[in-house]
């Protein structure tokens, strides 16, 4: 008998009040049960209020109350993947709770861990089909929120399992050398360089030059490439590898904030070099999230890269406290009521994620797995109804025909670089396989 399994996936559920039986939550629940493999990617904590904020943060410190778990269960997600941005707004013990709150719910998660080893491992799930591995990995976070390897010397670091990332800025050779100049003057590399001569920091490779903590090289064309860390690579292809060894498929899903070019419409380079060679390690998906926005879809090697699903729940307007971190971040008094700071950072909501449409509109995507070929996938524009009042603009919905003609436009647009034709028809769109 020849293996197959159906899936589905979301971008971010941000999450961070009850989501009640809005009218057109059950028509999507069931939509989401038709697949078995039924991915989400939670993005806030599950906290008590008891654990005390980092000292950074994702760019809002997020948590939820642990009952919130219940919500997206209700939806019928059976994975969730948790490495991201606010991964550890609330440290160690924010983690932690969010980590025992996902095990006493009784739900497979990935992505986190109290160890590099334990982040980095697929969650592996049972389904009647077979079995699903799904691995979560980050680019966008602090350093501190790294896990940490484990060794027979020392315990790992809790974290999330990391995506790291190097930047090269090209420049002419004249702008090369006025570079060098304004280094000299301002003195903006005499710590860093100091500690190269004391053999703390390594030097820059050859035919480089590090202005401050950007890294340049002399060309014809002035631009910026990034490039996938190659340790991090090598770890999740392994782990691709060693989990094909006992389930049937993996998928990959990554949170990323980082962009090419101006606007949010393109994954970075390295997010593309990465999703590649997940595939060519045998995944039979990678899911992208993180920016709240749709992106394009590569069909590479005839199986689905989604750069970016945008957002599924979108609560970023609701939080209930933010640290005085915040307000100082802000130039904001620390006694300042959270919705207040909400409104002066938003600009009145005219510069916020809010402000944006993009962020509104979001894909569903049900695909089907027949052994190693991808044989069906379809899409379900969703919208989360920027026109609707405050309290009702959060809730995922299947889109409007009006929404899902401007959706299937926006897509089509993101899909030219990579020669992916999509057809919209009868509130679906058919990704040409």
């Amino acid at each position: 008998m020849e293996k197959s399994m159906t899936f589905t996936a979301t971008g971010d559920a941000l999450i961070l009040k009850h989501v009640p039986d809005y009218p057109e939550f059950a028509e999507l629940r069931d939509f989401i049960m038709t697949a078995e493999a039924r991915i989400t990617n939670l993005e806030t904590t599950l906290t008590d209020g008891s654990c005390f904020p980092s000292a950074f943060s994702g760019g809002t410190w997020l948590t939820s109350h642990p009952s919130i778990v219940e919500d997206l269960k209700r939806f019928g997600f059976n994975i969730y993947c948790w490495a991201n941005n606010h991964t550890m707004d609330y440290s160690y013990d924010g983690l932690r709770m969010t980590m025992a709150t996902l095990d006493a719910a009784g739900v497979a998660h990935c992505g986190v861990g109290e160890n590099l080893y334990e982040a980095s491992k697929p969650a592996m799930v049972d389904l009647p089909s077979g079995r699903v591995g799904v691995i979560s990995i980050c680019s966008t976070h602090d350093p501190a929120a790294r896990a940490g390897i484990q060794s027979q010397r020392q315990p790992g670091r809790p974290g999330l399992n990391p995506l790291r990332f190097s930047s090269l800025f090209t420049v002419t050779e004249d702008q090369m050398k006025v570079l060098k100049e304004i280094a000299a003057g301002t003195r903006i590399n005499n710590r860093a360089d100091f500690s190269k001569v004391q053999g703390y920091t390594l030097r820059e490779p050859e035919g480089t030059f590090d202005f401050g903590t950007s890294r340049f090289a002399a060309g014809e064309v002035p631009g910026r490439m990034t490039k996938a860390n190659e340790t991090d690579i090598a770890r999740t292809e392994e782990t691709i590898r060693d989990a094909l060894l006992v389930v049937d498929y993996v998928v990959v899903v990554v949170h990323s904030h980082e962009i090419k070019g101006d606007t949010n419409d393109e994954p970075d380079y390295f997010f593309e070099e990465f999703a590649r060679k997940c595939i060519d390690a045998g995944a039979c998906a990678v899911v992208g999230g993180g920016t709240h926005q749709l992106k394009g879809i590569e069909m590479y090697k005839e199986r689905p890269i989604f750069y970016s699903l945008g957002n599924f729940i979108f609560q970023n307007a609701f939080v209930e406290k933010l640290p005085p971190d915040f307000m100082e971040r802000n130039n904001l008094p620390l006694d300042t009521k959270t919705a207040s700071a909400f409104e002066a950072r938003s600009a009145r909501a005219t510069v916020s994620l809010h402000a944006d449409v993009a962020n509104f509109y979001s894909i569903l995507p049900w695909f089907r797995m027949e052994g190693d070929r991808l044989s069906k996938l379809i899409l379900k524009p969703i919208s989360l109804g920027k026109n609707l009042p405050q309290y009702f603009s959060t809730w995922p919905r299947f889109a409007d025909e009006s929404e899902s003609r401007e959706i299937f436009d926006i897509l089509s647009k993101l899909c030219t670089p990579y020669g992916t034709e999509l057809e919209l028809k009868d509130g679906e769109i058919e990704v040409k396989i």
